[in-house]
C-alpha cells in the first residue's frame, strides 16, 4: 500500500514541473519519502479531494518548509520537514492541502492582477500613478496571504482530525512550535507573509487536554 501511495504522490512531479524551486529533487523511495507520501494521500482524502491529482518533490534544506505550485496540486516539502516525527509531518502536510482545497493560490493571483489592472487604469488618468502598483501590490497581497495562513490553519484542524489524530489542535500547535524552533521567528512587518506564531495559536483556539488515555495510548 505504501508503495502505491508513493507512486501516486510522485507521478505528477515526474511528468515535469517548470516552476520547481531551487534545490527541488525527485526523492528515491525510502521510509522518509513514504511517510510524506502517506501523509499527502491521507490528507487529500480527509479533505474530500482526489489524491491521484496530488504530487510532491523534496527540497534540499534542513529548514522546515512547505509550499505548493501555482497551477497544479504539486507540493514541495523540505528535507527538514520530511525528517520530522509523523504527527508533525501529518499536520504540516495537512496545512498545505488546506491551502489547495481553499484555492488560496488562485485567490492571491486574482487579487494581484486586479490591483495591477486598477493602477494601470489610474495611470492612464493620472500619468505615473501606475508606478504605485510596485509598492501597494505586495503590501496588500502579503496582508491577504497572512489571512490565508490563519484560514489554512483552521481548515487543517478538520483535516488532521479526519486523518485520525484525536487532538488535532494540539497536533498542529506542536508542529508549528517545531517549525519555529528550527527556523527561528518569522520576519514581521508589513511585508511578512506569515503571522506571528502567537497570533496563529490564538486563532487555533484552546488546545485539547491531554488525558492519560491519549498520552499512553
Amino acid at each position: 500500500m505504501t508503495r502505491v501511495i508513493l507512486v501516486l504522490a510522485l507521478v505528477g512531479v515526474l511528468t515535469g514541473c517548470a516552476t520547481a524551486p531551487d534545490g527541488a529533487y525527485f526523492p528515491q523511495p525510502s521510509a522518509r519519502t513514504a511517510a510524506v507520501a502517506n501523509a499527502l494521500y491521507r490528507a487529500a482524502q480527509a479533505a474530500g479531494d482526489d489524491p491521484a491529482r496530488y504530487s510532491f518533490a523534496l527540497i534540499k534544506s534542513r529548514d522546515i518548509s512547505a509550499f505548493s505550485g501555482e497551477e497544479d496540486a504539486t507540493f514541495y516539502f523540505s528535507d527538514g520537514l520530511a525528517a520530522l516525527p509523523v504527527p508533525h509531518v501529518d499536520a504540516l502536510v495537512a496545512r498545505e492541502v488546506a491551502h489547495e482545497v481553499l484555492g488560496h493560490a488562485g485567490q492571491r493571483r486574482a487579487l494581484s492582477l486586479g490591483i495591477t489592472g486598477t493602477f494601470t487604469v489610474l495611470g492612464i488618468i493620472v500619468p505615473g500613478l501606475s508606478v504605485a502598483d510596485w509598492i501597494v501590490n505586495p503590501l496588500i497581497v502579503r496582508a491577504f496571504t497572512r489571512d490565508q495562513v490563519i484560514a489554512a490553519d483552521l481548515r487543517a484542524i478538520e483535516i488532521i482530525r479526519s486523518m485520525g489524530h484525536e487532538l488535532p489542535r494540539r497536533t498542529l500547535a506542536d508542529a508549528l512550535h517545531a517549525v519555529q524552533a528550527t527556523n527561528g521567528v518569522s520576519p514581521g512587518g508589513l511585508l511578512a507573509t506569515v503571522p506571528p506564531l502567537d497570533d496563529r495559536l490564538a486563532a487555533i483556539g484552546t488546545l485539547e487536554p491531554v488525558t492519560d488515555l491519549v498520552r499512553y495510548k
